[in-house]
């Protein structure tokens, strides 16, 4: 496919303003581009994974002060729908084949599937090319770490994309108003993935007939580094999250975003210990409901041991001593529990509320702490729900890794914890030890297997280890 890029529009600007005196004509700079209308500084950006989630992502990006500069997406009919919207648009299925046109591209977002966010990035980031990478960051421990290591390698921008990060101030202000005293526990929750993708199943299904948007090269790319499945629609679209191959089930689609302001804001590195306690032991997909212990060590900005519990599909925390009459926890959460109280941070926004206070009733001095906690919060500034995709298009702009909040030194351990929480799905109760200098599990050899990489013929990450 022929394409146009910006690099060579730039070039005959050059050459046409070098002969503008002497042919009497004068150059007008383009002020569009595949149908978009072109900013000053610009961010050109390539898409992998034009649908679904890939359309928010390209369009808040594009708001931010990004250009569309290329799509790429193994589904036909998805990808031609997303092109319809920039005429003459580069368009690809095959994001090694959009690669080899890296001129043409400043920054890449990946909004592919968990199992090829690594690889794909990695690839764009050896190119010295931005990443916005769609949580969850990676699929597993080594890719994180991978990650980490070709970011400091090539000195590009790398965000994750958890876009409601930026609200962790109200976090900061709610903490630092001392209401609740040192934290000891922190409760998240989801009401997924009831209602959202199947989990609990033992067993991939039978192949079934590939259908036209799919050529067997497309579905063997959309596959990655996983193992082989042949196609069937119990795969996709957005089935494939609960599938352990391929995504990451509730805690990668929605602890990336509910616990953020927690560890962020508490200081976290890798935990200490991991424990589950399943309905069912994890297999060839995630269970369906699902309760995961985090520990972790004292640190810098909370001067006490945490214990950090996920919950998913529409399980809440347990009552509270002191606890505000008639509260419901909500769909979504994330509870500091310390030693003098409780507060619901409300992560995919609005203010943090009070949700306990002491080992009392709910009375006048409860009310009073909620009120202090509230007066602590007006002093946070409103920020835009764009600034998240702002922060990424200017730092790429200003060439400034530490520019994002979800830059790839939180993002990946962040990511990291989660995910070794996700392994002991697999040890239902079991505590498993887990040792952050050496990387492995101290008393479960056999699950170090699970920090690996998936690798499978062409798609191999071993050169980034």
């Amino acid at each position: 496919m022929k394409t146009t890029s910006l690099s060579s529009v730039v070039s005959r600007r050059t050459f046409v303003l070098g002969t503008a005196a002497a042919t009497g004509t004068f150059f007008i700079p383009p002020t569009r581009l595949f149908g978009q209308e072109l900013p000053k500084k610009q961010v050109r950006l390539a898409v992998v994974g034009s649908g679904g989630i890939g359309v928010m992502t390209r369009k808040e990006l594009v708001k931010a002060g990004a250009t569309v500069a290329a799509l790429c997406d193994v589904n036909a009919s998805v990808l031609a729908k997303q092109a319809a919207e920039f005429p003459g648009i580069p368009t690809y299925t095959d994001w090694r084949k959009l690669f080899a046109h890296a001129k043409d591209f400043d920054a890449v977002a990946v909004c592919t599937p968990d199992h090829t966010h690594a690889i794909i990035a990695l690839h764009a980031m050896r190119l010295g090319k931005h990443v916005y990478v769609q949580k969850p960051l990676a699929h597993s421990f080594s890719e994180c770490a991978m990650l980490m290591k070709e970011q400091d390698r090539s000195g590009v921008v790398a965000q994750m994309g958890n876009q409601h990060l930026p609200h962790t101030l109200k976090t900061r202000a709610a903490l630092a108003a001392n209401v609740i005293g040192p934290v000891k526990e922190v409760w998240c929750w989801t009401d997924r993935p009831a209602g959202w993708w199947p989990q609990g199943m033992t067993a991939y299904p039978p192949a079934q007939p590939l259908p036209s948007c799919y050529t067997e090269e497309a579905w063997d790319l959309w596959n990655g580094p996983a193992p082989f499945h042949a196609y069937n629609a119990a795969l996709v679209p957005f089935k494939w999250r609960g599938w352990w191959d391929y995504g990451t089930g509730a805690i990668g689609d929605m602890a990336v975003h509910n616990a953020g302001p927690a560890f962020l804001e508490l200081g976290w590195g890798l935990p200490t210990a991991v424990q589950a306690f399943p309905d069912a032991a994890a297999t060839v997909a995630f269970p369906e409901k699902v309760r995961i212990e985090l520990e972790f060590a004292a640190t810098a900005q909370n001067p006490r041991p945490v214990k950090f519990v996920w919950l998913n599909a529409k399980q809440q925390p347990p009552a509270l001593p002191g606890m505000r009459p008639n509260y419901d926890y909500g769909g979504n959460g994330l509870l500091f529990i310390g030693e003098k109280g409780a507060f619901n941070g409300n992560p995919l926004g609005g203010l943090p509320a009070l949700v306990a206070h002491g080992d009392h009733g709910w009375n006048d001095e409860s009310k009073e702490a909620a009120r202090a906690l509230q007066q602590a919060l007006k002093a946070v500034p409103p920020h835009n729900e764009n600034y998240h995709y702002r922060q990424f298009v200017d730092a790429c702009l200003a060439n400034n890794p530490a520019g994002c909040t979800s830059r790839m030194r939180f993002a990946a351990p962040f990511t990291q914890s989660l995910l070794l929480g996700a392994i002991a799905l697999r040890w239902p109760e079991r505590k498993l030890a887990f040792s952050a200098a050496d990387g492995k599990f101290v008393n479960a050899p056999e699950a170090d297997a699970f920090l690996k990489a998936p690798e499978r013929g062409a798609f191999s990450m071993k050169e980034f280890a």
